[in-house]
């Protein structure tokens, strides 16, 4: 790509962006949507002008959502998280097993062969957070009770969702080595388990040494790298790269305030953002909801993706009033690029068809697009910063 297309398409994509997040925003409703339609609208099925092929823009709609969930990370205290954390797990785990059993009976019962459903059933069963995230925190929520209860449930649902890919992947084809998927297992939990843990006491211990640095924003310097190679290193072992990204700021968490790190990110993020929304987007092909068969297929699968995750988070939040058990499932709706990448590798094993791909594409982007108003309805009248407290 040359130098000069790739600067057009920063400035039609943050332009148009902008330009629509704004008009979303005076119709009362998040930016975000209004970015996401920008995808739309520029993706090749609309007016072609980027292409979802364009590995440029997609690296940085990845570092763009990488940098969203390192932000959130900077903003939670593991205190806190751990105060709602065993709501968290069985979230985590309702959110993961519901989507997995109720998904696969579903499709399966439509006629499709095991291995489709299978393959169907993984594409939404694993929340993308970052979506729920941006919609919270831009209404000020990101210290709420919920969001703490969301973002565990989430790295939870991350890791349950790489085993349970690795196993259908593996049936897929028709081999399954258990060594592998036993050091998959325990490279996941020794990630989160060791960075939720010692990562701050560590991070606490080398402030004297950070603040012996020349280097111009050193603090913010070292976090920047903190986070890129955390997220490597998360995508190495086989978990999402933003998990990585999200421990990072959580292990710095407690020098955020003292170096001002999450007024510096946030500004990074209104850059980068965008990106990742309008890429988002741009996988959308609006003429498949042409096909009668094909929406009505969208639609099922995204009922039983909403469905599943919201009783999910009513199962598992039973001490919970119905408003807070509301507000957790539907912050657990979206699918985003988790689905998208499901769906992928089941094309690239040929274990699903073009046409299903489609489906599972049409679901991943509809239940992104209908999470931030339902997310907004949900907390219509209770906009309090409820700090979470223990179980």
């Amino acid at each position: 790509m040359e130098a000069g297309n790739l600067l057009f398409y920063f400035f039609i994509i943050f332009a148009s962006a902008k330009i629509l997040g704004e008009l979303f925003i005076r119709l009362r409703m998040p930016a975000l949507i209004g970015e996401l339609m920008a995808g739309v609208l520029l993706g090749n099925y609309v007016l072609g002008i980027i292409s979802t092929e364009n590995h440029v823009l997609m690296s940085f709609a990845e570092i763009g959502v990488i940098f969203l969930l390192f932000h959130v990370g900077l903003e939670i205290r593991v205190k806190d998280l751990f105060a709602v954390g065993r709501t968290a797990v069985f979230v985590g785990l309702l959110g993961v097993l519901l989507p997995l059993v109720m998904g696969f009976l579903t499709v399966f019962w439509l006629g499709f062969p095991f291995v489709e459903s299978l393959f169907i059933a993984t594409a939404i069963l694993a929340t993308s957070v970052g979506i729920s995230v941006k919609v919270l925190q831009d209404m000020g929520l990101i210290k709420h009770k919920v969001a703490y209860i969301v973002l565990g449930a989430a790295v939870l649902d991350d890791i349950l969702a790489l085993i349970v890919l690795a196993i259908v992947k593996g049936l897929a084809r028709q081999e399954f080595n258990t060594l592998e998927f036993s050091l998959l297992v325990v490279e996941s939990i020794a990630f989160v388990g060791f960075l939720t843990w010692w990562g701050p006491k560590v991070a606490r211990r080398t402030r004297k040494w950070v603040e012996k640095l020349n280097i111009p924003e050193g603090p913010f310097v070292l976090s920047v790298i903190l986070c890129l190679g955390l997220a490597e290193l998360a995508d190495v072992i086989g978990l999402a790269a933003i998990i990585g990204s999200f421990m990072a700021g959580i292990v710095i968490d407690e020098m955020a305030g003292v170096y001002d790190l999450e007024n510096k990110v946030k500004y990074v993020n209104e850059f980068l953002l965008p990106f990742f929304f309008v890429m988002m987007g741009a996988h959308l092909d609006p003429r498949t909801f042409i096909e009668p068969r094909l929406v009505v297929l969208v639609l099922v699968i995204s009922a039983v993706a909403v469905v599943s995750k919201m009783l999910g988070a009513g199962l598992a939040s039973w001490k919970e009033d119905l408003r807070t058990k509301i507000q957790i499932g539907v912050c657990m709706v979206p699918r985003g690029e988790v689905g998208i990448i499901v769906a992928l590798i089941g094309l690239s094993l040929h274990s699903i068809t073009q046409e299903i791909y489609t489906v599972v594409l049409g679901m991943s982007l509809l239940t992104t697009i209908i999470t931030p108003p339902l997310i907004v309805m949900a907390f219509r009248k209770g906009r309090r910063r409820n700090r979470p407290r223990g179980d």
